[in-house]
């Protein structure tokens, strides 16, 4: 029986390693990281720069052997929603400019169109208080075996019992009718960098049965 667990960054590299292979060919991460041969170490680097600095209150739900991990970001009030830190604290303005660094580090004088998207996505967040689906990936590997859902279960699940919103922004979509299918609907769409489609969705949460 496939069982899902509470990860601990015990696991920093392995997780890194899942969401790095996952997002290879995600369109916004290949529009963020253009070169081909390099897109996977970048992409580890990314994700271990955000495991590092998981914001209070954050959840890692995943498969007990490496398969599918989520990234639950918890709920802030009003609009301090980047990375789960508040906009005008010194801890903020410390991570921002840590990733604005790892960005240039990366990627060189691309690095400002693509902080810019990024703070596009920030911009289109709920100002309501929500659970943020941060990051959803399965290893190549293991997909279309219905690990995703059975990941997303325990949270969405906890939601419905204390009624709170759920949201993400889809950056595939390919991806849209499985979040679709798991209660998230679509609140609009726009693009970033060369024409990449986001589509922001929220779930409300579901009466019990």
């Amino acid at each position: 029986m496939l069982e899902i667990v509470r990860m601990g960054l015990e696991r920093r590299d392995q997780i890194t390693a899942i969401w790095a292979d996952a997002f290879e060919q995600d369109p916004l991460m290949k529009w963020v990281f253009p070169d081909d041969s390099a897109r996977v170490g970048c992409l580890r680097q990314w994700w271990g720069f955000l495991l590092d600095r998981l914001p209070v209150g954050a959840e890692l739900h995943g498969t007990r052997t490496d398969g599918c991990v989520a990234y639950w970001q918890p709920p802030r009030d009003g609009e301090a929603q980047s990375a789960g830190r508040d906009d005008d604290s010194e801890e903020m303005s410390d991570w921002a400019v840590e990733f604005a660094a790892l960005m240039s580090e990366l990627l060189g004088d691309l690095a400002p169109s693509r902080l810019e998207a990024l703070g596009k996505m920030h911009q289109a967040r709920l100002t309501e208080p929500h659970w943020y689906l941060s990051v959803l990936g399965t290893s190549s590997s293991q997909q279309s075996k219905g690990l995703g859902g059975k990941v997303l279960a325990p949270m969405l699940n906890r939601c419905d019992r204390i009624g709170e919103l759920a949201y993400l922004e889809s950056t595939n979509p390919a991806n849209v009718g499985f979040y679709r299918r798991h209660g998230f609907e679509s609140i609009g769409e726009f693009t970033v960098g060369d024409g990449v489609l986001i589509t922001p969705m929220a779930r409300e949460p579901r009466p019990p049965e």
